[in-house]
């Protein structure tokens, strides 16, 4: 041994017991931060990588300039992609048709197919020749066309514009929900067909510029710097507000809200590592200050003795770092398989073994800066021990006690752990910060369920993959093509509904217009979770009876009497009952009533569907999907919902995986971090316990002390916890729901009951472990425990 820091190893392997817990400790800590990091950023990814396929990997859009004004735009260094783009007939009500189908027709360059849409293209290349034009897949499975075939697109004006096919687009939610198609031509053809126009400007074309930044830094910056160049408005300037959000770039103000409660869960997670650490060094320093006060008999100096602690709490991170590290990653790794797993269709481009750099620095920062930071007290407490009383075995000693333990209110036994816990008010501090940030961490992440639920709704029981719709939304499709629909395999479950949308009717002499809306036996079933007050089975089974839905403005009330004039005749309907939701939307000022098709056969004398929904099956394809299409009748609209709700489902299941993700790890990090840090504070008093047992202590009144200590630090640090819990759970709550949709925080029971029951009994669990060891252990051995 050259230098006195290389008694360091000797050190930690002699005092492996103690090393172990400290190095457990910083696993804990590192792991946490880890994983939390990863967590979110791999969440953060997997949504870029699903917006980008969604809407497109474009940052803003840019309309109203000239030709000149866009080649100066492209020729910027800082923009990477700048693609015209232009569409007609995007509403489907400007008569343009292909095989008797809406289509939408759209005009850009190869970069807006290569760059901004990338793996869009199924098959094929983008338009090179005049009068080339990609197509949507389902004009290929429809219409049974290939790549060279011709097809024929019919104008308002009765005239034909021919196209040869030069490859196939994946079909996208709009297109399918439409039941249109749509065909991609060069921006040179788009702007030949144009009506009206003739060598006009891109605007006259309806041409906008989708521009893609070559970094994603400061893209604000670049947006503000582009407006002040090129002379260009607010009005000018679209943002993909859905993409900028995520990568943290978005001038939203509720996204701006959203950043900082990000940034005030980022700084809750660092703390809960930094006292976790610092909790843990401090105990172990304690156990030993009797080893340091030697040192300085052999003549280290108080400037060497800090050294020393410093050292070996940084030879802890060797190897702690790394395996909290690899155990996060590891984690990590586990949710996206559980992702990929359970939603293939969802998550196919998430990386199963990805790595978080984010996540990785962050968790060697914290690791390597908080022990720094939390060895520096400990190493002076070191330095400061005298020589003197680590030679007489007093090294340990507490300081003079102020008071003596109160024995007015409990026992002698009880008293005396209570009085331990408060003896050392840095000792206090920590371990109580500790628990209390544990609790503060569990209620802030919690408020991330109330804002998934508004943000991400889940697929209603009654969501359709399929819709049938009538024309004009009358009532025309035949029930016997309901039970056709029902009696084939791939059809989980079909069921149609009758519309009579906005009928005049008359309540208490007060005139309103009302959606009449029929329900069948499933969905009256599902309108159960829904029904406020009333009854749903007069509705389902009494003629001439309904549900009213609630709305803020509805004068209609239970047994109310609705008088509707039906093409001239007044029929009435009794309102039985109040539903809170249901699955359409009626214009404005119009009110929604539910009832049976006996009840609306009576009141309309209508008995055909206007709409009928289908629920596949999981072995349902597309060829399936496709002959349901052949069989509807071409005047009726045929609208595929499931690109749709597979968006919805992949969001949602991504975001309750991370979001019930983040709160488990909590609890289990709640759980090992009260454990570890009572085994430690019970290990650093082993002496004087070994000394209480000397004098007369029975086991019995030294597990009653140490529960005592424990559950004094429960108890602080739940009080102090719970308080400034509620209060980061009311501040986050005003950020994300109460800012965006009004709702009124309120006391969250539920989650506080459930981690102040963790808290407890992670407290009852902590102290036996410490019991029973100092119950086996001599006298001998316990008083001169290292």
């Amino acid at each position: 041994m050259k230098h006195y820091l290389d008694l360091v190893p000797i050190s930690v392997k002699i005092h492996r017991k103690q090393s172990r817990m400290s190095i457990f400790c910083i696993v804990l800590a590192v792991f946490l931060v880890t994983t939390i990091f990863g967590m979110a950023d791999m969440f953060v990814r997997s949504q870029i990588l699903q917006t980008q396929q969604e809407y497109g990997n474009w940052h803003i859009a840019i309309k109203n300039i000239s030709n000149e004004e866009a080649s100066i735009i492209a020729s910027r260094p800082d923009v990477k992609v700048f693609s015209p783009y232009g569409v007609l007939n995007y509403r489907g009500d400007l008569g343009y048709t292909l095989g008797g189908k809406n289509v939408a027709i759209c005009g850009c360059d190869e970069s807006y197919i290569t760059e901004i849409w990338a793996g869009q293209l199924e098959d094929g290349v983008f338009p090179q020749a005049s009068n080339e034009a990609l197509v949507t897949e389902n004009v290929k499975q429809i219409m049974g066309v290939a790549i060279g075939d011709s097809i024929a697109v019919e104008t308002p004006d009765g005239d034909k514009l021919n196209f040869t096919i030069s490859g196939f687009m994946n079909n996208t939610d709009s297109i399918m929900s439409g039941d249109s198609y749509g065909i991609i031509l060069n921006i040179e053809d788009y702007c030949a067909i144009y009506p009206n126009v003739s060598d006009g400007e891109p605007n006259d074309y309806g041409i906008m510029f989708f521009t893609q930044f070559a970094n994603t830094r400061n893209i604000q910056g670049k947006i503000a710097d582009l407006k002040e160049q090129c002379n260009l408005s607010n009005e000018q300037i679209s943002s993909n507000n859905n993409l900028l959000g995520l990568l943290g770039q978005s001038r939203v103000p509720f996204l701006l809200q959203v950043y900082l409660a990000a940034a005030v869960l980022f700084v809750l997670v660092m703390l809960a590592g930094i006292m976790m650490i610092a909790s843990s060094l401090n105990s172990n320093v304690a156990q030993r200050t009797e080893f340091f006060g030697l040192m300085r008999c052999i003549g280290a100096t108080p400037k060497q003795v800090m050294r020393l602690v410093r050292k070996e709490a940084l030879s802890w991170c060797r190897l702690a770092i790394p395996v909290g590290i690899s155990i996060g990653v590891v984690v990590i790794w586990v949710l996206c398989a559980v992702l990929r797993f359970l939603g293939p269709e969802y998550f196919e481009a998430m990386p199963t073994f990805g790595l978080s750099i984010p996540s990785i620095l962050a968790g060697i920062v914290v690791g390597l800066l908080t022990v720094l930071l939390a060895a520096y007290s400990p190493a002076q407490k070191a330095a400061k021990v005298s020589p003197l009383a680590a030679v007489s075995g007093n090294a340990n000693t507490l300081k003079p006690a102020r008071n003596a333990a109160n024995t007015k209110l409990f026992k002698i036994d009880t008293a005396l752990g209570i009085h331990h816990a408060k003896a050392s008010r840095k000792n206090l501090l920590l371990m109580t910060s500790s628990f209390a940030l544990s609790i503060i961490l569990f209620l802030s992440f919690s408020v991330t369920v109330e804002f998934m639920q508004h943000t991400l709704t889940p697929l209603h029981p009654w969501t359709a993959d399929l819709s049938i719709i009538s024309p004009d939304n009358s009532c025309a499709i035949d029930k016997t093509f309901l039970e056709d629909l029902k009696e084939n395999s791939i059809v989980d479950l079909a069921y149609g509904r009758m519309f009579a949308y906005e009928v005049p009717s008359v309540t208490n002499g007060i005139e309103k217009k009302v959606d009449l809306i029929s329900y069948e036996q499933h969905q009256f079933d599902w309108a159960k979770d829904y029904l406020l007050e009333g009854s749903l089975e007069s509705a389902q089974n009494d003629v001439g009876t309904g549900l009213i839905v609630y709305e803020q403005q509805n004068t209609i009330q239970i047994g109310d009497t609705v008088t509707l004039n039906i093409s001239g005749q007044k029929k009435e309907i009794q309102i039985v009952g109040t539903l809170s939701d249901c699955p359409f939307y009626s214009a404005a000022g119009v009110g929604t009533i539910i009832c049976s098709e006996d009840t609306f056969k009576q009141i309309t004398s209508e008995s055909k569907y206007t709409i009928i929904d289908v629920q596949l099956t999981k072995e349902a394809t597309d060829e399936d999907v496709y002959a349901i299409h052949q069989m509807v009748d071409s005047t009726f609209t045929f609208s595929d919902e499931r690109m749709g709700n597979s968006s919805t489902m992949g969001t949602y299941y991504c975001f309750w995986l991370f979001v019930y993700g983040f709160l488990v790890l909590i609890a289990l990090i709640t759980v090992f971090n009260i454990i570890n840090s009572i085994a430690m504070s019970v290990s650093s008093r082993s002496k004087q316990y070994g000394s209480f047992r000397a004098i007369g202590l029975s086991t019995g009144q030294l597990r009653k002390m140490i529960v005592a200590e424990a559950f004094t630090y429960t108890i602080i640090g739940g009080i102090v916890g719970t308080i400034l819990g509620l209060l980061s759970n009311k501040v986050l709550f005003e950020m994300l729901i109460s800012y965006k949709w009004g709702d009124t925080w309120t006391i969250p029971l539920k989650e506080l009951g459930i981690i102040l029951l963790i808290v407890v009994l992670s407290a009852i669990v902590a102290v036996y472990g410490p019991i029973k060891r100092i119950h086996n252990m001599s006298i001998v051995d316990t008083i001169s425990a290292q």
